[in-house]
């Protein structure tokens, strides 16, 4: 069989996650430490992010973005930055479970806490839908191999959701099947980790033809609106035994998107609204038969 000819337009999203520091309280004029497990600008008056949450071992930037002179120092005295001028930066590594607590000396009612716990689950990023299966990934500090249960609470309490083990590198992932929004924790012996909401929308895929001859035009419109959201043109191809992916876009503000192709052929088409890794279908349009008769 001859060859697809395709000309697709289609833009695809890069997305990069923080990385797990090792380094000790650093002092740095104008640095910058891309290692932090999270990073607190300090504001004229506040700290922008006052409440975070880490896992131990992880390391908390700060960094002056106002032109005040700030200090970051913990209550209880154990570590202190010195005086910051602006855009000077502090690091500090936390190794005890717990909630360290800090303050400027120099505005005393600026104040801030890093809660620090031995497991995280990771927030999820993107809507899920019910009855497909969405990953969660988290980390922990105990040892590879230790045993994670994930637990959803929908309103009525904490049930078992999942199952995972830690990694060698500390981190760990497990599938859920949510049938509507929930919060999600991660469990380790008696430590349990921060909820996560993961939020669940019944989302619907219309899916349109048109054009003439060897030339086609695919729109999708998804409801609720779902801007930015991955969408994947598929075909169902006899030299792939089965639907194949031929064409991605994101979803603009109209929750539309469109894809262009020249076909020498006639095809089953579908259009599937997926998780960012283009993968997971969330939904599913009907089928269409596009190109020449």
């Amino acid at each position: 069989m001859r060859r697809l000819a395709l000309a697709v337009g289609a833009t695809l999203a890069a997305l990069a996650g923080p990385a797990v520091s090792t380094a000790q309280m650093e002092h740095m004029h104008g640095g910058a430490d891309d290692q932090a497990a999270a990073t607190v600008p300090i504001m004229f008056a506040a700290f922008g992010t006052p409440r975070v949450d880490v896992l131990t071992g992880d390391t908390v930037r700060w960094m002056n973005d106002s032109v005040r002179v700030h200090t970051v120092t913990s209550e209880d005295g154990a570590w202190a930055s010195g005086r910051l001028p602006a855009d000077d930066t502090f690091t500090h590594r936390f190794d005890t479970v717990g909630t360290a607590a800090y303050y400027c000396m120099l505005h005393p009612f600026m104040r801030g806490e890093v809660d620090v716990h031995s497991v995280l689950l990771g927030v999820p990023t993107e809507p899920g839908a019910p009855g497909r299966s969405y990953v969660l990934h988290g980390r922990s500090s105990a040892p590879s191999g230790t045993d994670v249960s994930v637990e959803a609470d929908s309103g009525a309490g904490f049930q078992p959701a999942g199952h995972a083990t830690v990694d060698a590198d500390g981190t760990f992932t497990t599938q859920v099947e949510p049938t509507t929004t929930a919060s999600y924790r991660a469990v380790v012996g008696e430590e349990a980790s921060p909820a996560v909401q993961l939020l669940v929308l019944d989302r619907k895929v219309a899916a349109t033809a048109g054009g003439r001859g060897h030339g086609v035009t695919v729109s999708a419109h998804v409801a609720p609106g779902s801007k930015g959201a991955p969408v994947v043109l598929q075909l169902r191809l006899p030299q792939h035994f089965g639907w194949w992916p031929v064409a991605r876009a994101t979803l603009n503000g109209a929750s539309v998107a469109r894809f262009s192709l020249r076909l020498a052929h006639r095809y089953p088409a579908r259009v599937v609204l997926t998780l960012r890794d283009g993968a997971t279908a969330l939904a599913v349009s009907r089928t269409l038969h596009i190109g020449p008769p």
